[in-house]
């Protein structure tokens, strides 16, 4: 009887110790990989790629010049990884450092990454422009629009010379709330005479259909105020050139070639060259002397008649605050422009002879009260 009670207990138990070790039911431990693999950064439709080393995250030579914010564009860590940081985020880049967390899947491992945010202190003036630029326009009159100005590769006079015996084009750089603009020319020594007007134009310029602004043109009388605060960088050879503005006053708000009444230059700086027209006198403003010219010339388009006034710097200079304003009062005072009439334009740039060179436009600012 004992013998069989034993027997029993034993086929009890076998079933029992066979089902705790069901292969089913067993929990598969779970990642423990917690590394950052890419993060890319974006600002302006451009894209960043960083470096990791170790735990710190760069960006290669830096941030491009003016740039305040980028967004995070691609983020990759380990599989089933999770991450403190999100595709899509904003990060201001005055801020420096930024942690990164990634944690594995097992919710243990950890680890933090540093990013570390530079942006380049100093501005490549020439080679953002020439070389990085946004836009840049060599055909004829070919133009590159700007906020509130607009660039001319003006070759107005260029036709004359032969095909492939010249070039020019007008640049420009407009990214992360920095605008430059220039240009560059190349004409033939034995090319004298004008032959182009690299330009950037504020206002109504009488060869197009709008204004850049709703500021110009404004009738004379209404005016208080017009500075112009530039900044150019030349680079030259020997030949003929001038740095000046070249204006336009009209008989009427509605614009055209047919109603200007003076073309208004104010000369800045030149090489080797002079006004058209008879000189006048000695005008002084608050920021300059200027010697001042005035005729009547014999190159305006059919149906246009205009006089020509310009005033020309007795020192040259290529940057500074021209009072636009206190020489139009002149012409007014002295009775030869009416203060009925409207300034249609504020125009800045080179004419360019028999010349070689560049121009970098650093800053270009028209105050109009």
């Amino acid at each position: 009887m004992r013998y069989f009670i034993a027997l029993l207990v034993m086929l009890v138990l076998i079933p029992v110790s066979s089902c705790s070790e069901d292969p089913g039911e067993r929990e598969e431990p779970k990642s423990d990989e917690a590394e950052l693999i890419n993060l890319e950064l974006g600002c302006d439709g451009d894209s960043f790629t960083t470096t990791i080393s170790g735990t710190v995250i760069s960006v290669p030579d830096s941030l491009p010049y003016g740039i305040e914010e980028v967004t995070v564009e691609t983020l990759e860590v380990s599989p089933l990884a999770s991450v403190n940081m999100e595709v899509d985020t904003l990060l201001d880049v005055g801020q420096g450092r930024f942690d990164i967390t990634v944690t594995a899947e097992d919710g243990i491992t950890q680890n933090t990454y540093e990013l570390r945010l530079e942006v380049k202190q100093d501005f490549d003036y020439e080679y953002q422009l020439f070389e990085n630029y946004t836009s840049r326009e060599c055909s004829t009159y070919g133009t590159i629009d700007l906020d509130g100005f607009m660039i001319e590769n003006n070759l107005w006079n260029a036709d004359a010379l032969a095909a492939g015996s010249y070039s020019q084009c007008v640049y420009a750089y407009d990214k992360y709330g920095v605008q430059v603009t220039g240009w560059e020319w190349q004409f033939p020594s034995d090319a004298y005479g004008v032959n182009a007007y690299p330009e950037i134009i504020y206002g109504w310029k009488p060869w197009y259909s709008r204004s850049t602004t709703q500021v110009l043109p404004a009738q004379i009388s209404a005016i208080s105020k017009v500075k112009v605060v530039y900044d150019a960088e030349i680079s030259h050879d020997d030949g003929d050139y001038n740095l000046a503005f070249d204006n336009w006053i009209n008989s009427s708000s509605s614009v055209k070639p047919e109603n200007i009444e003076f073309e208004f230059m104010i000369w800045e700086d030149c090489q080797n060259m002079y006004p058209f027209g008879d000189y006048q006198e000695d005008v002084t403003t608050t920021n300059g002397t200027y010697e001042f010219y005035m005729g009547e010339p014999t190159w305006e388009p059919q149906g246009c008649d205009w006089t020509y006034v310009a005033f020309k710097r007795k020192t040259n200079r290529t940057s500074g605050t021209v009072d636009v304003d206190e020489l139009l009062d002149y012409l007014v005072n002295e009775g030869i422009v009416s203060q009925d009439s409207y300034l249609a334009s504020v125009e800045l740039g080179n004419e360019v002879c028999n010349s070689t060179g560049k121009t970098i436009l650093k800053e270009f600012r028209v105050e109009v009260d």
